[in-house]
């Protein structure tokens, strides 16, 4: 009586090596005959195939065994793999082209299978949002590969610009009033934003001294432009004013004591300074 040593139907990865379990066989007469088995047949462990192994036995008396016989079915059972070209997660600025990295893929059995990849999903390059690119691949032996994927999530990613109306630096006449010329700003998204500017600082006009002016904004997406400032010089700038007390033009008596009228002075800051 011949026994198989493990199943009598096989199933074993194409390309593997194979190792056959073997089979045990025993006589009422002789016992363990196990030494004289013969197995016959071969697996082609390269080809996907059914292979039959043959187990033969005799006793010393010259009964054959009924032969026994496994079946191995070579196939290619070993999925492929995907590997994704660049980061799962990706980050896209709004209204940029969109080009994807991709994937690539390999098979135990057919090599590199990249060209088999095929990609699902796509991304509105014009719409805040997540986007979600699938990735897919089956070898010849149709044996489908885990997906992958990558989240593409595209967001307004640019800061909007301010531009001043006017100079950056300004000089300004002391004790005058001052009016800002103030500034624009605009993002490649929203468009003009002139209306969300903000300003700091303050210029006392009465008071000698450099002003800051700074000017910021922030688009709908939070995005911080790079702050603007202009700088105001408050200074006295207007010349004072000298008056002559009595004529321009004076006669004088020759031999009499000379007494000037003189003249008196005003500035617009300072006042009487005389």
């Amino acid at each position: 009586v011949i026994t198989l040593v493990g199943d009598a139907a096989v199933s074993h990865a194409l390309g593997a090596t194979y190792t056959d379990a073997g089979a045990t066989a025993s006589d009422d007469v002789d016992g363990d005959v196990t030494s004289s088995i013969v197995a016959t047949g071969t697996v082609d462990v390269n080809t996907a195939g059914d292979y039959t192994i043959t187990y033969a036995v005799s006793d010393a008396a010259g009964n054959a065994a009924t032969a026994v016989t496994r079946t191995v079915t070579v196939s290619d059972t070993t999925l492929p793999v995907i590997t994704l070209v660049g980061d799962a997660a990706v980050s896209h600025a709004l209204g940029a082209t969109y080009t994807d990295a991709g994937a690539t893929a390999t098979d135990d059995i057919d090599g590199d299978i990249t060209a088999r990849v095929t990609t699902s999903g796509a991304v509105e390059i014009d719409t805040v949002g997540s986007y979600t690119i699938t990735y897919s691949v089956t070898d010849a032996a149709g044996n489908a590969a885990v997906a992958v994927t990558r989240v593409v999530t595209v967001a307004d990613a640019g800061a909007p610009s301010i531009t001043l109306i006017g100079d950056s630096v300004v000089s300004h006449a002391q004790g005058t009033p001052y009016t800002d010329a103030g500034a624009t700003a605009s993002d490649d998204v929203d468009g003009d934003i002139t209306s969300k500017v903000t300003t700091s600082g303050t210029v006392d006009v009465n008071t000698a001294g450099e002003y800051t002016i700074t000017y910021t904004v922030l688009d709908s997406a939070g995005n911080d432009a790079a702050a603007v400032v202009r700088t105001v010089t408050v200074a006295d700038a207007i010349l004072p004013v000298i008056t002559l007390v009595g004529d321009a033009v004076v006669s004088h008596a020759l031999g009499a004591t000379y007494t000037d009228a003189g003249a008196t002075a005003t500035d617009d800051v300072d006042g009487d300074i005389t």
